[in-house]
């Protein structure tokens, strides 16, 4: 398999603790405790909840896996004891004529394909690759 890089920018936007994710054309709102910007908590959540739904489209056929459709509810719980979080649930609410063996399979499927999952779940190193003074 290729190597592939991934990669996103985070500004700051002028206004205090608001930045900005941008990755290729598309951009998100960042900011910590606002009702009109997405928390750096809930952008994993969303980042999670997104990745295991993209594997089920992606992968339903091939897993010989049938649904109309589906939602998840992805929640996180955090003590103030740490930056992260302690906990992440995830539900997912499938409107299908499987049986629920072949519907846990498939979920058990999703969530060992998710390559957001496997990042949560498994150390993955992360290393400061600079730091720039820019006047």
């Amino acid at each position: 398999m290729a190597m592939e890089t991934f990669k996103v920018q985070v500004t700051s936007t002028g206004q205090p603790n608001e930045y900005q994710a941008a990755v290729r054309d598309f951009k998100v709102k960042l900011a910590p405790d606002s009702t009109a910007a997405v928390s750096s908590h809930e952008a994993i959540l969303q980042a999670l909840g997104a990745c295991e739904a993209i594997v089920m489209a992606s992968f339903n056929k091939q897993q010989d896996f049938t649904y109309r459709d589906f939602y998840y509810t992805v929640e996180g719980i955090k003590s103030g004891d740490r930056p992260g979080m302690d906990r992440i649930g995830v539900a997912v609410h499938l409107n299908t004529d499987e049986s629920k063996q072949k519907c846990h399979e498939f979920m058990d499927f999703a969530e060992n394909t998710c390559p957001v999952m496997d990042n949560l779940t498994n150390t993955v190193p992360v290393k400061r690759t600079g730091v720039a003074v820019v006047s």
